[in-house]
């Protein structure tokens, strides 16, 4: 055994089902499979536990398998959904390990040397692991060696090996056929007597290498730790961005939704273990004519992800337009984020009571357009009339202002009498708007109605002359 593996600890984490997850909902439903051309033919690549149980088995093309079971829905394989599972499957790891490694096509390494303390030691990590990815529809099994290469062998077994001596007598148990070797090699070395890795590693080198081939030495060392295993470390990207092709194109919101709903899985790992917030998601819908692609922005009053407002919001969005064609891939971008805050809760009852008003301006958003709502701010102008601005919700701006203003201003100021009013406090003069063709010389008082209301009233000067109601005070 090397050195370093002494002193690390990795787990293998395999998905038997990728491929059949990656293109189908992990809701049970009904008997379904993934199929594969191969010399022209559609062939099963891989059947769920329905059809297995009514004799579908892959290696059938797709036409003897419909003729044992009729109500077979079958899809083809995907390799780039079952990469973005591959790499779903990453995500969850990296939220516990710095070192994670893509196994393809099927597994994904990572080092828990240090983290399984962190975690409270090693079946609460991998259960919490476990536990993530089956919720994101994707079943794992679990696996554990002091060599890279083993557990990513044992993780097939959900064995378990934490020291170099115990490694070894897991290995030589192991049965020929866990290697996964070639079915040509596989029965060479079975033909020689050989049923156990224990057996085969007791031959000498150079004669397994003359009999059976070179390459499998080299995996022989990797698995129990003569030679380091070459490792290519995997990281979330910086900016998020995704493309997922939908496994039928389809012109239907349950179908795009479908779709968006196991994309935002992706998302929100990736936001995690970025430790960031979301403020905005752009999706743009490619069409299967190749016509130009629609493209929907969801904006958030609040920075963070709830996986059921966006989804209501898309279907919002969705509602309001006429989809010329049928979609056949959506791309999730997310180039807008921030650091993530846990929002606050009520000191007694632990409850967010803030997060209602940011939900309501999110889904008036989805559903009247992003100009359908807005909000008001205060603007640098002399001119009350002038003194605001239209701006997005939830936009803050700091007023300035420190002299009396009225509570209620009116649309227009009203003509009054003088004599009507007391005056109280005052005269404040504004002046200005020579810049703009829109210039003004007033004088403002404070003054009460013959009804005791608290009013605001002007003198005006230019560009015409009179008294003039202009608000109200609460």
């Amino acid at each position: 055994m090397s050195k370093t593996s002494r002193s690390s600890l990795w787990a293998g984490l395999y998905c038997p089902g990728l491929p059949l997850s990656a293109v189908w909902d992990h809701q049970p439903g009904p008997a379904i499979a993934v199929h594969e051309h191969q010399r022209g033919q559609a062939r099963i690549f891989q059947a769920g536990q329905r059809a297995h149980q009514h004799g579908v088995r892959p290696g059938m093309s797709l036409s003897q398998a419909l003729a044992v079971l009729p109500q077979l829905q079958s899809r083809p394989r995907s390799a780039a959904m079952e990469q973005r599972a591959l790499e779903q499957i990453a995500l969850a790891a990296y939220g516990h390990s710095h070192q994670v490694v893509l196994a393809p096509p099927d597994s994904v390494l990572l080092e828990i040397a240090g983290s399984r303390r962190l975690r409270g030691g090693l079946r609460p990590l991998l259960e919490e692991l476990v536990d993530t990815l089956n919720q994101q529809g994707l079943r794992v099994r679990c696996g554990s060696a002091t060599v890279p290469a083993a557990a990513r062998l044992l993780a097939r077994t959900n064995q378990h090996a934490h020291s170099p001596e115990h490694l070894q007598r897991r290995l030589d148990a192991l049965p020929i056929e866990a290697l996964g070797l070639p079915t040509r090699q596989a029965q060479a070395i079975t033909g020689c007597g050989l049923r156990r890795l224990g057996e085969l590693i007791q031959m000498r080198a150079p004669e397994r290498a003359r009999r059976f081939g070179s390459a499998l030495n080299a995996e022989l060392d990797q698995l129990y730790g003569r030679r380091p295993t070459p490792l290519a470390g995997w990281q979330p990207p910086e900016r998020y961005r995704q493309r997922l092709e939908l496994p039928v194109p389809s012109d239907r919101s349950e179908a795009l939704l479908f779709a968006a709903n196991r994309a935002l899985d992706h998302l929100g790992g990736w936001l995690e273990v970025r430790d960031r917030a979301l403020t905005g998601l752009h999706i743009r819908l490619e069409r299967e004519d190749s016509g130009n692609p629609i493209v929907l922005h969801l904006s958030l009053a609040r920075p963070g992800f709830d996986r059921t407002r966006l989804l209501e919001m898309l279907a919002l969005k969705l509602e309001r337009i006429r989809l010329p064609a049928a979609i056949a891939a959506l791309v999730l971008k997310a180039e807008t984020t921030l650091e993530y805050r846990p929002p606050q809760a009520d000191l007694w009852d632990n409850r967010n009571r803030s997060d209602a008003w940011p939900a309501l301006l999110d889904r008036l958003r989805a559903r009247l357009g992003e100009d359908g709502i807005n909000g008001i701010a205060a603007h640098a102008d002399h001119r009350p009339e002038r003194a605001w601005r239209w701006v997005p919700p939830g936009t803050t701006t700091p007023c300035t202002e420190t002299r009396p203003r009225p509570t209620w201003l009116l649309p227009a100021p009203r003509p009054c009498c003088r004599a009507d009013f007391r005056l109280e406090d005052g005269p404040e003069r504004i002046e200005a708007g020579w810049w703009d063709g829109h210039d003004c010389k007033r004088d403002y008082w404070v003054a009460r109605d013959r009804h005791g209301r608290k009013v605001w009233i002007f003198h005006e000067h230019q560009p015409r002359s009179g008294w003039f109601l202009h608000g109200l005070f609460s």
